[in-house]
């Protein structure tokens, strides 16, 4: 079947169904849907509504990692899978992480004055009401499914955009992007993660991430269980490089003899990756 056949059918398919079945050399309004909610799950491919190489191999690298069948192609089974993405966490006061800030993103957007710090607090959460009321919405100031209808729902770049991050003690903005699963790094990191993660993926290996950025307020609490012995080894508030946005911590089976760490140490340092702390196979920091 040519592109341009493949084209045809997938304009019409999209019409009668909008899920059509997909595969390389589609074209269109299907595809680029596609394209969007792929890169909505830490996908960085473009949405140009070009079905090609690019794009099958985030097919593939999605399918495998939500156990389906790895064909590269998009049916009823990869859709539906696809749909879950970008639904958005439930969120309520005490909450942190990427999300909340993706949270507090769009209610600035809003209009609403509040930081951008990962921390939904009681400013998050007065904004979270006074949005709800504003659109007729449950005021409860819990952020579920009908709130993030009304923000345009989780972005297709989960928590991207600027954040207040720690480098070597000293607070800076960072712009961080997605690397899927509501984690974030900074650009140029999440940018050479995501690359890592589909070659990763190609050659069979799912990489699943634990931690990535952080906030001051969840590397102090982190800091507070190492101290008590309760945790990991954890650096202090404002001096650990997941707060600079450069390192990730991702699932480790079988520690240093497992596949995913031969995999790492073989492949991570052509994307810029290096395993650089003693004793924690699954701590991993970009150095570019």
């Amino acid at each position: 079947m040519t592109a341009i056949s493949s084209a045809r059918v997938a304009s019409s398919s999209y019409a009668a169904t909008s899920s059509p079945v997909l595969r390389q050399g589609a074209t269109g309004s299907a595809v680029t849907q596609l394209q969007n909610k792929l890169r909505a799950a830490g996908h960085a491919i473009s949405a140009d509504g070009v079905f090609g190489p690019q794009t099958r191999a985030a097919v593939v690298a999605f399918q495998r990692a939500k156990g389906l069948s790895v064909d590269g192609i998009v049916g009823p089974q990869t859709w539906g899978a696809l749909n879950q993405v970008g639904t958005g966490p439930v969120l309520r006061q005490g909450a942190t992480g990427a999300s909340v800030v993706d949270l507090q993103n769009k209610l600035r957007a809003a209009g609403l004055n509040i930081a951008a710090d990962g921390i939904f607090g009681p400013q998050t959460r007065n904004a979270v009401i006074a949005f709800q009321r504003a659109k007729g919405l449950t005021v409860d100031g819990v952020v579920g499914p009908q709130t993030w209808g009304a923000l345009g729902g989780v972005s297709g770049n989960p928590g991207g955009g600027t954040v207040l991050g720690y480098v070597n003690g000293q607070p800076r903005q960072i712009t961080v992007s997605s690397i899927g699963g509501n984690h974030v790094m900074r650009s140029d990191a999440a940018a050479a993660f995501n690359n890592l993660k589909a070659a990763a993926a190609a050659a069979g290996i799912n990489l699943h991430v634990n931690s990535a950025f952080r906030t001051q307020a969840e590397q102090a609490e982190l800091y507070r269980l190492y101290l008590a012995g309760q945790g990991n080894l954890a650096a202090k508030p404002g001096y650990s490089n997941h707060q600079g946005g450069l390192s990730v911590d991702i699932n480790m089976p079988g520690s240093y003899s497992g596949a995913t760490y031969r995999w790492l140490q073989a492949n991570a340092r052509r994307f810029g990756f290096v395993n650089d702390v003693g004793g924690e196979p699954w701590h991993w920091t970009f150095q570019g």
